[in-house]
C-alpha cells in the first residue's frame, strides 16, 4: 500500500516544514508546463490530497492511525519482525469458570473475541522479551492471523 508519505517522498516522521519542501518540488516536478514529460492530471491530484492532510497534524494522526488499522486488516507485516504486536491491555478482561481469560476481536477478519488467552497461557507459554517484561504469541482462532502480545507479570 502506497502511503501519503510515499507520495510526497518523506519519512512518516518528516517535520511539516519538511513536507511543504517535498509538495512544492513534487508539484513543480509533475506541472505539465515544467515537466519535459507529459504528466498525469491524476498525479497532481494524488498530490494535493497527500498534503492536504499532512499539513494539518489533526488530520495527519487521524491518517496515521487508519492507515496503520488498513495494513493490519489487510494483514501486512508493520513491525518488520513477521508479527504485529498488541499489549495485553488492549484486550478486553473476563472471568470464565474461575479464571482470568483476556479476548481481543481480531485486527484482519474482525473476528468477535477470535484470540485469546488465559491465566494458565501467561504463566506457563510467556516468555521473557528482554525489557523486563513477557511476551506470548497468540493465533486468531477464525483466519491465519498470529500477534505478538507483550504483558508484565503483576506484583502480588
Amino acid at each position: 500500500m502506497r502511503s501519503y508519505y510515499d507520495v510526497l517522498g518523506v519519512s512518516a516522521q518528516a517535520t511539516s516544514d519538511e513536507i511543504k519542501e517535498a509538495y512544492k518540488n513534487k508539484l513543480f516536478a509533475a506541472h505539465p508546463d515544467k515537466s519535459s514529460q507529459s504528466s498525469d492530471n491524476s498525479e497532481v491530484t494524488t498530490l494535493k490530497q497527500a498534503y492536504a492532510i499532512l499539513r494539518d497534524a489533526v488530520s495527519r494522526k487521524q491518517y496515521d492511525a487508519e492507515f496503520k488499522h488498513d495494513l493490519k486488516v489487510k494483514g501486512f507485516d508493520v513491525t518488520a519482525d513477521g508479527l504485529d504486536v498488541y499489549s495485553l491491555e488492549d484486550f478486553t478482561e473476563d472471568e470464565v469458570d474461575g479464571e482470568y481469560v483476556w479476548f481481543l476481536d481480531c485486527p484482519r477478519c474482525t473476528g468477535h473475541r477470535s484470540m485469546s488467552l488465559t491465566e494458565t497461557d501467561l504463566d506457563e507459554c510467556g516468555t521473557a522479551d528482554g525489557s523486563g517484561g513477557f511476551m506470548i504469541v497468540v493465533q486468531c482462532s477464525t483466519c491465519s492471523l498470529w500477534i505478538k502480545v507483550t504483558y508484565a507479570v503483576a506484583d502480588d
